[in-house]
């Protein structure tokens, strides 16, 4: 699979100058600047340009990719310049939280694709003063993917439903010849995702050290310096430690763990059900997904399951004569056809109906793994949780530990100093 980057793509629509009837949707003439989110399914903006194109010819689009792992990178310098794009991506974090706050996002609230969402999605999209800033893309939640011809090989008969099981697995799959799981070592969000995601969990919030962590650890006091955060990344490093990880799992980013599962050159993968659409393929291997079984014999699951990144309206100086423009985009990508972008993930709806998104295709393994999940207690999603500042030092410090640079008792002089960053915002 290819890896995109950050990448200008500007589409340049052909308008007839001829006047047409209001029908044909010729009597909107703009153009607008569109930053959309190209990591999952870039394939998907360039079938909205399309069908967009075909529906609006007279709408120009200047179409940026973006890399939804640093949007930042794209956003920042447009913020400085006070001049952020028509429709852009948005994600329910700190980040666009704040931008909300400060007005450079405007408010969707009574966009079609709004009011449809599940309330969970709502409210990850509402910022502290209620300022409704975009629609998701969908909704996720972590999963362990595997190959089930792999664990019948191995002599693997029942899935694990515990840690003390998934580390027999893990040793089975090994003994047979397998490597047992896909890890990006250089893929430091996904590590944040999925490693730092269950440590904290089970160690901070299943252990019962902090239910509320996700609220208590943005107030800009929190101290990351004790011992069930010291603990959080101890099982990624006896996973590593005992061999169970791929060759080369070092410089291996997603795009190629994605590729490594859905070959077959590996066992397991802890990934997003989001992704599905890129590991579930016609052509690959017999893979399935299930529950995390990071919670010890006895323990009850935990699961992390969010909102997904979304679209949202821009603040700029051309929003007079675009506007108008603008939100028939955001409900073309968002709502008529948000099913575009769900059917090649092979993610869920963000919305309370399937009658709200009739065309979107469902894979029932992904149905059966979110319906499995809901039923357990909810972590937070590490890209959600954080404030950003401490979320930058997340992402650095599990790929350091994960690439043997760092020790997980060191989290405290990684996370504590970001959080006095942070904390210099809110006064």
């Amino acid at each position: 699979m290819k890896k995109w980057f950050v990448l200008l793509l500007t589409i340049l629509m052909i308008v007839s100058c001829v006047g047409t009837s209001a029908e044909s949707n010729n009597d909107i003439s703009a153009t607008l600047d569109v930053a959309l989110a190209a990591d999952m399914a870039p394939d998907s903006v360039t079938e909205w340009v399309r069908m967009f194109n075909d529906e609006y010819p007279n709408i120009k689009l200047n179409v940026t990719l973006v890399d939804a792992s640093n949007y930042t990178a794209t956003f920042e310098p447009l913020v400085a310049a006070d001049a952020m794009p028509d429709v852009m991506a948005v994600a329910p974090h700190d980040y666009y939280r704040n931008l909300a706050e400060k007005g450079y996002l405007l408010d969707c609230g009574e966009m079609d694709g709004w009011d449809r969402q599940v309330d969970f999605v709502q409210d990850a999209f509402t910022s502290e003063s209620g300022l409704r800033f975009g629609v998701s893309n969908g909704v996720s939640t972590m999963v362990l993917f595997y190959n089930e011809d792999h664990f019948a090989q191995a002599g693997i008969t029942e899935l694990p439903t515990c840690w003390e099981e998934f580390i027999e697995c893990c040793e089975k799959l090994k003994t047979a010849g397998f490597a047992p799981m896909a890890v990006a070592g250089a893929g430091s969000n996904n590590l944040a995702h999925s490693f730092m995601g269950f440590g904290i969990a089970y160690e901070v919030y299943g252990s019962g050290y902090d239910k509320n962590w996700v609220a208590n650890n943005m107030t800009g006091e929190y101290d990351y310096d004790v011992d069930a955060w010291k603990r959080v990344l101890d099982r990624l490093v006896y996973l590593r430690d005992k061999g169970y990880f791929q060759k080369g799992y070092e410089s291996a980013d997603l795009y190629e763990v994605l590729r490594i599962l859905a070959s077959g050159e590996a066992s397991m993968s802890i990934q997003q059900t989001s992704q599905a659409g890129n590991i579930f393929l016609d052509d690959g291997v017999n893979l399935n997904c299930m529950a995390v079984p990071w919670n010890y014999r006895g323990q009850p699951n935990v699961a992390i399951s969010w909102a997904c990144d979304g679209v949202g309206l821009g603040r700029n100086a051309n929003n007079e004569k675009n506007l108008e423009a603008a939100k028939i985009f955001f409900e073309f990508v968002t709502y008529e056809n948000a099913w575009v972008y769900q059917n090649m993930v092979g993610g869920l709806s963000p919305f309370k109906t399937m009658e709200d998104m009739p065309k979107a295709i469902v894979d029932n393994r992904v149905q059966s793994a979110w319906e499995s999940n809901a039923q357990m207690e909810q972590s937070g999603l590490p890209a959600q949780s954080f404030s950003a500042p401490v979320y930058a030092q997340v992402r650095n410090f599990v790929q350091e530990v994960t690439l043997g640079l760092a020790e997980p008792d060191m989290i405290g002089e990684y996370l504590n100093a970001a959080q006095m960053e942070y904390a210099t915002t809110l006064k």
